[in-house]
């Protein structure tokens, strides 16, 4: 049946008319969720409302309410009702703007615009934005790609716009894939659209029941229009919408007709001007249109939404759009980086870049660059003040010694808020960093400054958020992350999908009865001395330096203070802190039986296990930024995890050679 409606649509392009395109759901699904999840989403939004489970029950009484077969789109009709009359004409926004991110697939949620956005919290304007500009990461169907096409490339014969009752932004992302502009432009409850000057000569996309995030600082809750008691439009709302309708013939796929927004326009239409209105439905079954619409639609059934438009855009000869390249979504292959990009030899680069490509490419370390690499000038490792300091610092010792080396400068700041014997504490740490520094360089010394002393006497700079309160005004007041989010930057509790969140919320809980709220102080305070010292720093020189874990803490840091800097962050050990016995051992003997026991646990081996990190950043890198020679065991090279995996395997007693090797680089 594509082919037939095909040929009509073609056919009448070809005699000189146009076409106004009208989609609805059913071309998005399953990327952005249909109506049956959308309303499953609401009940779990209701569930953990904390309201004693009375909008919960609102809604299952609004569901016992309907037929026992009425249709999804009466049963979120009924919710929407329900959620208007109980909560706010704008509460139900969060649920859709939930529903379509769900078809946002950042590969790294840490590195995307949603890594500091809490889950229920609502989209703004500029968050929204930096999420659909993001147009690598959307799951965009192969129908809408080719809508895109055709937008971009035959825009004349399509009126260079688009009418959708979607609220979902994937038509902007398909027509932005494609190289061409698109602006989203919202349709008011009276049918007028909010037409903007900055929309001239781009493809527009009028979307008839509201958009999912405010398109301008203006636009306030609610986002998507409430529905009408009985779902007709008044004959004002049906001539405004009928004002879009330009083509000569109207195409309307995926789309129920549950409402009279788009028959009603139709119905102005066709009392003004000859129209022909084709009208595509999935499957055999009839709508349940007003009869009002009799003689003006022409029926096509058994029509799929990807394969009329591909065949569409085939047939207009419409070129598919050219493969994006976007550097944020790659495939890491690990094992071929370092077979074909890794320098040779047991050198490190004598320059600052080239070091920590080669960290990336051999030893799994990472860099978040917010713009072209730049050689820092300064590096910023804020470090939790411990009774002892753990390898996991020995070993980001050795990396900022081999940048010390290469001229830049250390900034070691020690949080030692709440810490017994401070002063002496920090002196025996900052000894051991120093210690360690000086087995890559001998001349290292680390600017080592007391998070506590600082706060004490911190400045007040119009320029900067210099102090604590400052920052906490910025940042919990004007920024107004979500509590989650926050929360999650500090490790409290884990940074999750929705999914995975809800199935551990036993654990979520219990962490939140263990946790100090001393936490809460981190960003505050280590935000506060880096302000301070970017007021002689060019940001854009200044390197942060951290665990993996902690990317989302410096990422809301960027976000919020609007400063671009560069993140160096060290691999992660699977299922173990700094605080784990296992990096803070007291012996060879005592190192020796963690690794015994870890390498008869499944998946001893695995990337980022213990010892598979202890090889490559306690045994290897010590060696490569010193350019030591790597020893022989065995008649195997030790000079790869590979080689080291081998020669376990071949009963070469490499575990007692790791335990000592390491213990005398970690306890001196």
């Amino acid at each position: 049946m594509e082919l037939r409606l095909i040929d009509e649509v073609v056919t009448a392009i070809r005699h000189g008319g146009t076409v106004t395109l009208i989609l609805g759901a059913g071309m998005t699904m399953p990327a952005v969720p249909g109506l049956a999840e959308l309303v499953e989403l609401a009940d779990r939004y209701a569930a953990g409302l904390g309201d004693d489970g009375e909008l919960t029950q609102a809604l299952r009484q609004a569901r016992a309410g309907l037929d026992p077969h009425a249709l999804p789109i009466e049963l979120y009709l009924a919710y929407r009702r329900v959620f208007t009359a109980r909560r706010s004409p704008g509460e139900f926004d969060v649920v859709a703007q939930q529903a379509v991110l769900a078809g946002y697939r950042a590969p790294d949620l840490n590195s995307s615009p949603l890594a500091t956005h809490g889950i229920w919290q609502r989209v703004d304007l500029r968050l929204g934005e930096r999420v659909e500009n993001s147009l690598d990461w959307w799951e965009v169907p192969a129908g809408v790609r080719a809508v895109g096409r055709l937008l971009a490339g035959r825009p004349d014969e399509f009126g260079n716009s688009i009418l959708t009752t979607n609220f979902d932004p994937l038509f902007e992302v398909a027509v932005r894939q494609t190289g061409r502009q698109a602006l989203s432009v919202p349709v008011a409850p009276n049918g007028r659209p909010d037409r903007r000057p900055e929309g001239e000569g781009a493809v527009q996309v009028f979307h008839l029941h509201g958009f999912w995030r405010p398109v301008s600082e203006e636009v306030r809750s609610p986002l998507l229009h409430d529905p009408a008691p009985d779902a007709t439009a008044t004959e004002a709302h049906a001539r405004a919408l009928a004002e879009l309708v330009t083509g000569d013939v109207v195409l309307v796929v995926g789309y129920s007709g549950w409402d009279d927004v788009v028959t009603g326009a139709l119905r102005a239409v066709a009392a003004s001007r000859p129209v022909r209105v084709l009208w595509a439905l999935h499957d055999a079954a009839p709508l349940r249109l007003p009869d009002r619409l009799a003689g003006l639609v022409e029926f096509f059934t058994d029509v799929h939404g990807d394969d009329l438009f591909t065949g569409l855009a085939d047939r207009l000869e419409v070129p598919p759009a050219r493969p994006r390249v976007d550097p944020r979504r790659r495939v890491r292959h690990l094992e071929w980086e370092r077979e074909l990009f890794s320098q040779p030899g047991n050198t490190a680069p004598e320059a600052v870049l080239p070091l920590l490509r080669q960290l990336e490419r051999r030893y799994g370390w990472g860099v978040d660059w917010t713009a072209e690499p730049q050689r820092p000038r300064l590096l910023f490792w804020p470090v939790r003040l411990r009774a002892r300091a753990s390898l996991i610092n020995a070993v980001q010792a050795l990396t900022a010694a081999a940048l010390s080396a290469r001229g830049v400068r250390v900034a070691v700041c020690l949080d030692d808020f709440g810490v017994t014997d401070r002063e002496a504490t920090a002196a025996a740490f900052a000894a051991d960093l120093t210690r360690w520094m000086r087995r890559v360089d001998p001349a290292a010394a680390p600017e080592v400054a007391s998070l506590q002393d600082y706060v004490a006497a911190a400045p007040v700079s119009l320029q900067r958020p210099t102090d604590p309160w400052s920052v906490a005004r910025v940042f919990y007041g004007e920024r107004n992350p979500s509590l989650y989010s926050v929360l999650a930057a500090i490790k409290v509790v884990p940074h999750l999908a929705l999914h995975d969140l809800e199935r551990n919320a036993g654990a979520i809980v219990q962490t939140l009865l263990s946790k100090d709220a001393n936490r809460l102080l981190t960003p505050l305070t280590t935000w506060a001395y880096l302000h301070h010292l970017l007021e002689t720093e060019p940001a854009a020189e200044v390197m942060a330096y951290a665990g993996s874990d902690e990317r989302l803490l410096w990422e809301q840091f960027r976000e919020h203070f609007g400063l671009g800097g560069t993140l160096l962050y060290n691999p992660y050990i699977k299922h173990l802190t700094n605080e784990s016995r296992m990096v803070r051992w007291t012996s060879p003997v005592e190192l020796r039986a963690y690794l015994t026991s870890t390498r008869d646990l499944p998946g001893w081996g695995e990337e980022g296990g213990y010892v598979h990190w202890l090889v490559q950043n306690a045994f290897l890198l010590p060696r490569y930024l010193t350019g030591e020679a790597f020893p022989e065991a065995g008649g195997y090279h030790l000079d790869s995890w590979s080689a080291f995996a081998a020669a376990l395997d071949a009963g070469v007693p490499v575990l007692d050679l790791l335990a000592s090797d390491i213990s005398d680089f970690y306890l001196g």
